[in-house]
């Protein structure tokens, strides 16, 4: 997808009350767009689909973004439920917010052995990602 020009994908407004991120409608359109391509590299050498990951850890941008990577990807709704809860209790914290994703999901109690992918998205709309399994839980 290419933006008009002039058009940014992210900015960050300085206030009096911290930082403030804006977001340009194209990024959870982007995201949806290349998010089984971003997961492929993650799934495919271990034989996983999306539907073998019952837990995934997306960094919560906003409510779009989280529902264009579970549309996406086919995830059902409780695939993102460790996102979703984060969102809603403390907002976007930039990209290390898929770090608080990560603990909620744990908090969770999911068995060892259970796969989980992780998604955070950053600046210039870059997707830093990782398959993880559960241990020791």
């Amino acid at each position: 997808m290419v933006l008009p020009e002039g058009a940014s994908e992210m900015a960050w407004n300085i206030g009096d009350e911290g930082f403030e991120m804006v977001l340009s409608t194209a990024v959870p359109k982007l995201i949806g767009v290349h998010a089984q391509e971003a997961v492929a590299p993650l799934l495919d050498p271990r034989g996983w689909t999306p539907d073998d990951v019952p837990v995934w850890a997306v960094h919560p941008g906003g409510r779009a973004i989280l529902d264009r990577t579970q549309d996406a990807l086919h995830l059902p709704d409780s695939a993102l439920t460790a996102s979703r809860t984060v969102l809603r209790e403390h907002g976007n914290m930039s990209s290390a917010t898929v770090l608080f994703v990560l603990q909620e999901a744990l908090a969770a109690g999911p068995t060892d052995g259970t796969p989980v992918v992780a998604l955070a998205f950053g600046p210039g709309l870059t997707v830093e990602a990782a398959a993880l399994t559960v241990v020791g839980a």
